[in-house]
């Protein structure tokens, strides 16, 4: 029997298909159709066979199918999740004659391949140049300018490196000359898999930020809003920067109605909102779709203009805004990131329009109702364009039904939302601490408090209902024994109640409910995290939202809604449980051994 018939057997016994385990083994369905046809036969060595056989195992894992796996493969049920995996390559290879091993994936003999030898991931590259360097995450930090907290969590691969030539420019000359330094070339050259004289700074920064393993631009923009959100210190209600606005009297008391170009422009933004401050404005509306260089390309303008913004946000006005999803992803996550202290007042709602943009011309509406509006319909990159100033009866209702009708084909794209939103799909949790909902009952009533006997319940509740046809998997870091015994290690924070501590056996007993809940609820998935991503955020993300809980005011959240943006979002986390996915079996025996359970 050939490989292709034995893969072709198991793939039926477990009733699978090729995008399931392909997703599972981290290749593309074709592949795998080439391995179920026989047009791809792997040698038994090969990283494509190690792929194949953790996804094949991943699948039945996941699916709580190892019984079904093992009662067709002959595997011992008691196997660990290696001895799984080599079980699953035994029974695939044999039988199968060496020649035909030898056939496949053929390379041509020469220069020796440039892989990454084992280091799949860009924290793991980088944590083994590091040590080679001799280098401290202090010291790099100090080197190339960054927060160490940050070295931390790109060598520990929660986090990524900004897209920025620079940076990785310089993260590379200091890292190769410091390995050059220490006569460890010789080793380098093993983890590349290269001769050692034809290494250069280019090959290295090549291995190093690796194409294959590093984010899409999506994914990473929307890392960057996630550490957007981590940094800002508000919270909703909190107080917004104390900037003076700045809305010169001439300026103000200008009757002109028609302004000319990006100057023009912001003279007249000027004049609207100091009058919309004036005027305790109820409500503004805001809608432009062209270049936002006239926003950011003059530091001063932008200063007056977050200043003025801020004072209707505290006069109480409510500011109505459709963004301009059709922008590049990581423009839209920068245009949200720097209206973030608006956003944090709660005063501010969002929209995406469902229509495509018209590229043949731009359009802008700064609308005033009853008041004001600035509106421009003008020929894409158009220098000097006209912006009408209008303050007429007429003119003004005609720009109010303008806007109505461009939200009559918007949606929400990012709102305040409830704190425990109903979520009708697969579920994926990055937090900081292990969940309420997940304690064991007699841990909840150890604890004697109230409010957290009550949050327990409804979420207990919900989460025992949603795994019955859902998955739910979170992904958080585990509390080390020197926390534990030091009381620094959180329960999940309760609105309005003190802060807990657990003891390390009360968390030992949580864990124990971990094992216990993985073990009755194959949809329910537990990634551990060797730190946490985004210290102070909770991030849920599904195929309809994405929410994002602020540690500072655990009540209140922003969602997201487009779905471009759900999907960066769910990307970042496939990333994380990508890297670091466990078995069921490992991480049962991992946890009961960390945690000393029975």
């Amino acid at each position: 029997m050939s490989f292709a018939d034995k893969l072709q057997q198991l793939i039926e016994e477990l009733e699978a298909n090729n995008g399931t385990i392909a997703r599972f083994a981290g290749f593309d369905r074709s592949q795998l159709s080439r391995l179920r046809t026989g047009k791809l036969v792997p040698r038994r060595e090969s990283s494509t066979t190690a792929k194949l056989v953790n996804g094949i195992y991943l699948y039945a894992d996941n699916r709580n199918e190892l019984d079904r796996l093992c009662a067709f493969t002959g595997i011992s049920p008691e196997a660990s999740g290696d001895a799984f995996r080599e079980g699953i390559l035994n029974w695939l290879y044999e039988g199968i004659e060496e020649t035909q091993k030898a056939a496949a994936e053929k390379r041509p003999v020469g220069r020796p391949r440039k892989d990454r030898a084992g280091l799949r991931y860009f924290g793991e590259r980088l944590n083994a140049a590091m040590r080679l360097a001799e280098l401290s995450n202090v010291r790099l930090s100090q080197l190339i300018h960054l927060d160490q907290s940050l070295i931390s969590r790109y060598r520990s691969g929660v986090r990524t490196p900004e897209d920025n030539a620079a940076n990785a420019e310089r993260l590379c000359e200091i890292l190769f000359s410091r390995i050059e330094r220490t006569g460890c070339m010789q080793e380098l050259a093993a983890l590349m898999r290269q001769p050692v004289n034809e290494i250069d700074p280019t090959d290295f920064s090549a291995w190093l930020f690796h194409r294959d393993d590093l984010p899409g631009r999506d994914i990473l923009a929307a890392e960057k809003l996630l550490s957007s959100f981590n940094d800002f210190p508000g919270t909703a209600g909190s107080p917004l920067p104390s900037v003076k606005p700045e809305a010169p009297a001439e300026i103000r008391g200008s009757a002109a109605t028609a302004y000319y170009g990006a100057d023009g422009l912001r003279e007249a933004v000027l004049r609207f909102l100091g009058d919309a401050v004036a005027g305790n404005a109820a409500e503004l509306r805001l809608y432009s779709d062209e270049n936002q260089d006239w926003l950011t390309a003059d530091p001063s303008f932008l200063m007056k203009w977050a200043a003025l913004m801020s004072a209707c946000v505290k006069n109480g006005t409510h500011i109505q805004i459709i963004h301009n999803i059709d922008r590049d992803l990581a423009e839209m996550s920068q245009a949200i990131t720097n209206w973030l202290p608006l956003y944090m007042s709660g005063r501010i709602t969002s929209y995406y329009s469902k229509k495509q943009k018209e590229h043949r011309y731009c359009h802008t509406m700064f609308l005033w109702p009853g008041h004001a509006c600035i509106e421009s319909f003008h020929a894409a990159g158009t220098e000097e364009s006209i912006y009408r100033y209008d303050t007429g009866k007429r003119e003004l209702q005609i720009c109010e039904a303008g806007f109505a009708a461009l939200m009559g084909s918007s949606l929400p794209l990012l709102a305040a939302l409830a704190p425990d939103p109903v979520v009708n799909t697969d579920v994926t949790v990055i937090q900081n601490t292990l969940s309420i909902a997940t304690m064991p009952q007699e841990l909840v009533e150890a604890l004697h408090q109230p409010r957290l006997t009550a949050l327990w319940q409804k979420g207990h509740a919900v989460l025992l209902k949603r795994l019955e046809s859902h998955t739910i998997s979170e992904c958080l870091p585990l509390a080390a024994e020197e926390a534990l015994r030091a009381g620094t290690v959180s329960v999940e924070a309760v609105p309005d109640m003190a802060p807990l501590s657990y003891t390390p056996q009360q968390y030992a007993l949580h864990i124990q409910n971990l094992v216990k809940l993985s073990g009755t609820y194959p949809s329910y998935r537990l990634y551990p995290l060797p730190e946490t991503p985004f210290p102070n955020i909770r991030l849920l993300v599904s195929e309809t939202t994405a929410q994002i809980f602020h540690a500072a005011a655990p009540s209140f959240s922003f969602g997201f809604t487009h779905p471009l943006m759900c999907r960066a979002f769910q990307g970042y986390a496939d990333s994380l449980m990508h890297q670091y996915r466990m078995d069921r079996h490992s991480l049962r025996r991992m946890l009961m051994e960390k945690y000393q359970l029975s």
